[in-house]
């Protein structure tokens, strides 16, 4: 048996599964290593259990607990990506790119800085890396990401007044159907009455007696 934990990233609600270190905690910070290369998550589960012939492929480690001084540095980057945002938004400007950046985020070791941003479509953004590692002297990553993860990421609250799902408890999402809301509103039912702060369907919609998948 393998056993596995759950790591969500600060870019998206979906979760990802990784080998287990012994020590590890639900709510710990890990670093791990992804196809797109060293990645920061929070362990969002812990104990669940594989047999290894049930495996889609090999289950890539957790390489390490961030310690206190690891959290520190990397609340420092992130503050420092907010002053440096600026300079990111004049550069979007300067090659007329249609995206929004959400947020700036560093690896561990403060050499790669990856920006997040949405877009409707593809953006063809060779150029403006090459400008931003040049202006920064650090490597330079750009990664779409979608609405209800930019609500995720910026959080909020909801029409209910508490802070939106996907930013407080959710770790992973179903597809939200117009069907779900009907069974709420009886007459009048428009998107809009059930569109959370993303501007899609409102998630806590799968919650409400009905919607609930059957296991």
């Amino acid at each position: 048996m393998v056993k596995v934990a759950g790591v969500q990233f600060i870019s998206g609600l979906k979760v990802y599964d990784f080998k287990m270190l012994d020590d590890v905690k639900i709510r710990d910070y890990v670093l791990v290593e992804t196809v797109q290369g060293e990645e920061i998550g929070k362990v969002v589960y812990i104990n669940k259990e594989f047999e290894e012939k049930d495996l889609r492929s090999p289950l890539k480690e957790i390489k390490k607990i961030l310690t206190e001084e690891d959290r520190h540095n990397l609340k420092e980057y992130r503050k420092k990506g907010q002053e440096i945002m600026p300079q990111f938004v004049e550069k979007i400007e300067k090659y007329g790119l249609k995206m929004s950046p959400v947020m700036l985020d560093y690896s561990l070791d403060g050499e790669t800085i990856i920006l997040y941003f949405t877009a409707d479509g593809r953006v063809d953004f060779r150029s403006l890396v090459r400008d931003l590692a040049r202006t920064f002297r650090k490597q330079v990553k750009l990664r779409q990401v979608g609405s209800r993860d930019e609500a995720k990421i910026y959080g909020g609250f909801g029409m209910c007044g508490r802070p939106i799902c996907c930013r407080s408890f959710i770790v992973s999402t179903e597809s939200i159907t117009m069907d779900m809301a009907r069974g709420q509103y009886k007459s009048g039912i428009s998107a809009n009455k059930v569109s959370g702060l993303c501007g899609r369907l409102m998630c806590c919609l799968s919650f409400e007696p009905g919607n609930k998948k059957k296991k």
